[in-house]
């Protein structure tokens, strides 16, 4: 019983809510159906009352004017008028009696019904006598005074009527009052009866919750000795000593493990200053929870000592975007370092570089995601780099001359070449093609230096792709011929009319094709395919989309965005066994930097089917080829 008490409360309280309502309710019902019922046959007699009187004076009117017509000297067809007159009369008259309820409505039909036989009387007697003397001065003698006491007759009858109306419109109206005082009494009833039984319930309910919510706060505040009273025996009261053990368990809790969190929460901060990074803790509001003195110096070097939220940190737009992330619970990628995004800070009076990273910390799931950023020192890195590139220039630069130099004599002897024999001239062609490909590799070290110091220039013209393309293939066509691969260039009549700088263009198809070449095996093709985009006009104007597909091993698909990545070869990831295949690994590197340079995009990614490797990118067209 103790279990079900509260329900049971809840139950007999709704009940008792109910019935002051349906009570009065069902009664209302009742009281204005039966008001409805009353209302709707008084409409309906007076609505027939109304349309037979109508009908009956109707029919004496054209009944009279039957009679003169007859009178006149046209007794056929005045008779036949005034025998349908009287019987649709007759028809009119009987229907007229059911619907006359009150004695004073049947006197007037019975009146009704003599002067229209005194009528009729009087009208057959002048007809009788029609020929003879003066037929009109008897029919205003005796006929129409006759007609006139019929149709007045008919109007007592509607007036009658209309105070029988009047009268059920006031007993309608007397009832409807009464009805809708009753339906107030009961209501406002109903309204006290609800609110005893609120009171009722607030008392026994809403005060044991208003203490558990208390005592709950008090939890949440750190108050663990907050104990709830326990008046009753019912649900509230149990729970009530629910959150009493509750109270008692967390107080224990807190007790014994205290001096462990606190431990650990000083083995954590030391852990923190211990490391050589700078690293700093922000929470899922984005607040600094935590940073070692490293971090501390690097703000205030910054002049951001002061900051305390992730907006006010001096770090790029790029580098709040990948913390914002990892508190959003991403795992970073780990791909290889980009120097070109490190930051520069002047600390102890040197210039130090600092890399960001950010890794989530916490349950993201269930919203309590944290980030830990990391600053790695690149310094040393970011110097090497700058060294390496400074070595590429000066070697480039240095080996570019003699190269000149040893390739001009070898055409100064090729022009002599006739007293040399066959195998010294393929013995002169092969060191003219090595000299070739070396000056291409001096060239392209010499862009990755412009490139990497920002001292790349175009030399911008109007430039046919197809003949760039063409040219490029006729410089490998000899190499995919002794290689065994089919080179094809699908045909399109379309412009392909682009604004750039046709050597660095060359220079992308030259890469592209030669890659392409290294990696599909004999027996395989490789398809050049130029397109305008799907928005272009057909005059051109578009963009154009080039792909440079192969049959070779294909990419893996973790490889893709690497492949444009500086001095990387998918055979050194372990990802195919192409130890054979020759390479620096700034080929793709370049061709990205020359697209994007040109304002297009380049992509890694399957051939046809889902076989080979399709280097595909996209280039603006010119606005002079539209």
């Amino acid at each position: 019983m103790k279990t079900r008490h509260l329900q049971t409360r809840f139950i007999l309280a709704g009940v008792l809510v109910v019935m002051t309502a349906v009570v009065p309710g069902i009664w209302s019902v009742w009281t204005f159906a039966h008001l409805s019922r009353m209302a709707g046959r008084t409409l309906r007699l007076s609505e027939q009352t109304i349309t037979l009187t109508a009908s009956l004076s109707d029919a004496l009117e054209r009944e009279d004017d039957a009679l003169l017509l007859a009178v006149g000297g046209q007794q056929v067809e005045g008779r036949r008028r005034l025998e349908n007159q009287r019987e649709r009369f007759a028809r009119s008259y009987g229907r007229l009696r059911a619907a006359l309820a009150r004695p004073e409505q049947q006197r007037a039909w019975v009146e009704l019904g003599r002067d229209a036989a005194r009528y009729g009387r009087a009208a057959d007697t002048l007809l009788a006598a029609s020929g003879e003397g003066n037929a009109l001065g008897a029919y205003y003698e005796r006929v129409n005074p006759a007609l006139r006491r019929a149709v007045a007759d008919c109007a007592r009858i509607r007036e009658a009527h209309f105070r029988t109306m009047e009268q059920t419109a006031l007993l309608v109206g007397r009832r409807a009052h009464q009805a809708i005082v009753v339906v107030g009494a009961i209501s406002v009833a109903a309204l006290l009866v609800s609110a005893l039984v609120a009171l009722a319930l607030a008392r026994s309910v809403l005060r044991p919750v208003q203490e558990l919510h208390a005592s709950v706060e008090a939890l949440r505040a750190g108050d663990f000795e907050r104990r709830v009273r326990v008046s009753s025996g019912d649900e509230l009261g149990r729970l009530a000593l629910g959150v009493n053990r509750m109270a008692e368990a967390l107080a224990e809790f807190r007790r014994s493990n205290l001096g462990e969190v606190m431990r650990a929460k000083e083995a954590l901060e030391a852990t923190i200053a211990a490391l050589p990074d700078a690293v700093l803790v922000i929470d899922p509001q984005e607040r600094i929870a935590a940073l070692n003195p490293l971090a501390g110096a690097i703000l205030k070097a910054t002049g951001a000592e002061t900051a305390r939220s992730l907006a006010a940190l001096p770090f790029s737009a790029a580098g709040k975007e990948l913390i914002r992330a990892a508190l959003r619970g991403a795992r970073p990628s780990r791909a290889q370092i980009d120097l070109g995004g490190a930051f520069s800070v002047s600390l102890d009076g040197r210039r130090a570089k600092f890399i960001l990273t950010a890794d989530p910390v916490g349950d993201p799931g269930k919203g309590r995601a944290g980030a830990v950023v990391v600053l790695h020192d690149v310094t040393e890195l970011a110097r090497l780099d700058e060294m390496r590139m400074e070595l590429v220039a000066v070697a480039s630069h240095e080996l570019k001359t003699p190269l000149t130099t040893l390739r001009m004599n070898l055409l100064m002897l090729g022009e002599d070449a006739g007293g040399l024999s066959e195998r010294q001239r393929e013995v002169l062609a092969t060191a003219l093609l090595g000299c070739r490909e070396l000056a291409n590799t001096i060239d392209e070290l010499l862009d990755m230096a412009r490139i990497e110091a920002g001292q790349l220039r175009l030399a911008r013209e109007l430039v046919d792709l197809r003949g760039v393309i063409e040219q490029s293939v006729a410089a490998l066509r000899q190499r995919y011929e002794d290689a065994r691969v089919a080179l094809k260039v699908l045909p399109d009549d379309r412009p392909a009319r682009v604004e750039g700088d046709p050597a660095r263009l060359a220079m992308v198809f030259s890469n592209l094709l030669d890659n392409a070449l290294k990696y599909t095996p004999a027996g395989g093709s490789v398809t050049v395919q130029v397109a305008s985009g799907q928005n272009a006009a057909p005059g051109g104007g578009g963009p154009l989309h080039i792909a440079v597909t192969d049959t070779g091993p294909g990419v893996p698909a973790h490889l893709r965005d690497r492949v444009f990545e500086k001095f990387f070869r998918v055979e050194q990831a372990g990802a195919e066994d192409q130890s054979g295949t020759r390479g620096a690994g700034i080929g793709l590197y370049l061709c990205r930097q020359i697209v994007e340079a040109h304002g297009g995009s380049i992509v890694c990614k399957p051939g046809d089917n889902g076989l080979g490797t399709s280097i595909e990118f996209v280039l603006p067209a010119s606005e002079a080829a539209a």
